[in-house]
């Protein structure tokens, strides 16, 4: 599968009349601060964490909602 098909069916699919606004794949290429991967990798090993201070992807910070296990919401 190519990664613009897996954006396609997957990350912008239309769910029951939703569908995501932002999301990213996140890859240690440099893209994003250490410390942003980091935060989103502990969320799913302590869900939750990242919900009282939002997640900061590439210097933008976006507001979770939730923490559930292998899930950032």
């Amino acid at each position: 599968m190519s990664w613009q098909s897996y954006i396609d069916d997957h990350l912008m699919a239309n769910f029951d009349g939703s569908h995501l606004t932002a999301a990213a794949i996140v890859g240690h290429d440099g893209s994003f601060k250490p410390e942003e991967v980091v935060a989103i990798m502990n969320d799913f090993n302590n869900p939750g964490s990242l919900a009282p201070t939002g997640l900061y992807i590439g210097g933008t910070k976006y507001m979770v909602i939730q923490g559930e296990p292998g899930a950032v919401i």
